[in-house]
């Protein structure tokens, strides 16, 4: 639906400049005119996903829009975008309407505005925290509310947490995490408690001990190469 702007916006909503967007900010709302639009890139779950470049009187930045918002959007339209967030989507800060947000079309082609600095350059300190961000655990991550959301995993609009990947043991089926029995090592019953020395099947004898025992004087598993069998 189309809308009138009237006067200043809301002081509750301000509109700002490109160049105040940080990662992380949400409930945004910036006037921008379109210079270009990207080809779509179809998604794992069927979207259609489109960058545009857009711009202000401060500065350009990334938009993504998703879909018919993506077929709707031409360049040289002037927008309003509101209730959008920011993040980081491979190193670029971006703008994304995610599910509250929307983009009003009011106008075309004039709008001043500058195309530098493009706001969606690799900036140092943003990759700094990227990486840092990167390197804390799921638990300490939690929900940030930065990276794809609605429907990431392609790119922002969905986001999650990988947790890390613990690769089997080779040879016997285990994982890392799981006790295994070396080839050197003695294994001693589960139940019981361990005999005492010298003791085979209640007898004291010694020399009956060592001809029980098989060369290597360990006990050997039953099943047992390589380890232990569950």
């Amino acid at each position: 639906m189309m809308q009138v702007d009237r006067g200043k916006p809301p002081s509750s909503d301000p509109f700002i400049g490109l160049k105040d967007v940080r990662p992380g900010m949400k409930n945004l709302h910036i006037m921008f005119i379109v210079l270009e639009v990207g080809k779509p890139t179809r998604t794992k779950d069927g979207h259609d996903v489109r960058s545009c470049k857009v711009a202000d009187k401060t500065g350009s930045i990334n938009l993504s829009v998703w879909d018919e918002v993506g077929q709707a959007v031409q360049p040289g339209d002037i927008c309003k975008f509101t209730r959008g967030y920011a993040c980081l989507w491979k190193g670029a800060l971006t703008l994304y309407t995610g599910k509250a947000g929307e983009i009003f079309k009011v106008g075309e082609f004039c709008f001043n505005f500058i195309e530098v600095p493009n706001y969606s350059d690799p900036n140092p300190e943003y990759l700094k925290a990227e990486a840092a961000q990167q390197r804390k655990s799921p638990t300490e991550v939690g929900d940030s509310g930065q990276g794809p959301k609605e429907g990431q995993g392609g790119g922002p609009g969905s986001q999650g947490q990988v947790r890390p990947f613990i690769p089997p043991a080779q040879g016997n089926g285990q994982n890392y995490g799981q006790q295994r029995t070396m080839p050197h090592q003695q294994q001693r019953p589960m139940m019981g408690g361990p005999p005492p020395r010298g003791v085979v099947n209640g007898n004291s004898n010694l020399a009956s001990s060592h001809q029980a025992m098989p060369p290597g004087g360990g006990i050997m598993a039953r099943g047992g190469r390589g380890g232990m069998r569950r």
